[in-house]
């Protein structure tokens, strides 16, 4: 049975809209703004935006107030809690005979605005036409993420960094959970080898960037009720990997396409301390297989999953 291929998605913001705050008009009215923008920012396709009912909910939960993102930690919580990138916090206040309407993105990780918008009208009726453009020109501003590191860095995990995307890619956690990243970092050194796993069966794995953390994670799963060692398991070996700056189970097996971009950017650095020469990906070929590939020349091939055979590990982490 082969691995199913899938194109890579292209990732995209996750931005939640704060209900906009009404200082001197009708909060019926800001709450109209609020849905309009929620429809509209969705529109641009340059973001995933939940419904309101969800941020309303989690917000309540948290006890979480428009005077909260002053609040840093507040706001990192609550950005946890509802897995989102950034938010569009958002005031209407009439000044004298004016609507004056500001609108922030702000990024939930660092609480840094991105991008930023003022309207002064005569009546809160104009903002509606203007809705759409304001959010094509907050989406478009928001959607730049400056890179920190680039290949051969050392990595906010304490590894060396060998793969940036600057739009970013989706990170899957096999358990549901999905998070927008920006890098691929590897373990310093070589881990040691490894047997694939304990035993011939087919597990549903994937091959594309974004895809080792799942794939790593429905091994352990598959497997949990084996005696896992970091011999047996390549994957198990990765698991349980950590730093002084990233925790065991932040790392995880690369899968074929992440195994391959470390190949592109690293192979020198990788190979210099490898006993084996081919390494394992995370990415399953059918019953009996795995994607394994070669530092020498970059070769990809499939090899026995059990005890055929080992080959070299070494751990990723994205951020």
């Amino acid at each position: 049975m082969s691995v199913a291929l899938f194109s890579q998605q292209s990732a995209k913001p996750k931005v939640v809209i704060v209900p906009f705050d009404a200082k001197g008009v009708p909060q019926d009215e800001a709450d109209v703004v609020t849905e309009l923008f929620i429809s509209e920012y969705a529109a641009t396709g340059k973001a995933t935006v939940p419904d309101r009912n969800s941020f309303d909910k989690l917000a309540k939960e948290q006890s979480f107030q428009a005077s909260s993102w002053s609040d840093s930690e507040k706001i990192a919580k609550l950005g946890k809690a509802i897995n989102a990138n950034q938010a569009v916090v958002g005031q209407i206040m009439k000044f004298r005979e004016e609507i004056i309407v500001t609108i922030k993105v702000i990024d939930i990780n660092t609480t840094e605005i991105l991008s930023s918008k003022t309207e002064r009208l005569k009546d809160i009726s104009q903002l509606f036409d203007k809705i759409p453009g304001i959010c094509k020109e907050l989406a478009e501003k928001s959607n730049y993420v400056p890179m920190q590191y680039k290949v051969g860095d050392e990595g906010e995990g304490g590894g060396i960094i060998f793969y940036v995307s600057q739009e970013g890619f989706v990170v899957y956690d096999g358990m549901g959970g999905e998070k927008i990243c920006h890098y691929l970092e590897m373990s310093k050194s070589t881990l040691g080898v490894s047997n694939w796993a304990p035993n011939k069966d087919y597990i549903n794995t994937f091959v594309e960037i974004g895809y080792g953390k799942s794939n790593t994670y429905k091994i352990l799963n598959y497997y949990k009720n084996f005696s896992l060692t970091e011999e047996n398991c390549a994957a198990y070996r990765c698991s349980i990997y950590s730093t002084e700056k990233a925790s065991a189970g932040e790392w995880f097996l690369p899968s074929r396409d992440e195994l391959d971009e470390m190949y592109k950017t690293m192979n020198k650095t990788v190979i210099s301390d490898a006993t084996e020469n081919w390494f394992w990906s995370s990415s399953a070929y059918n019953d009996n297989n795995a994607w394994e590939q070669r530092f020498s020349d970059g070769g990809q091939s499939y090899f026995g999953k059990n005890g055929d055979g080992t080959n070299s590990v070494r751990a990723i982490r994205a951020f």
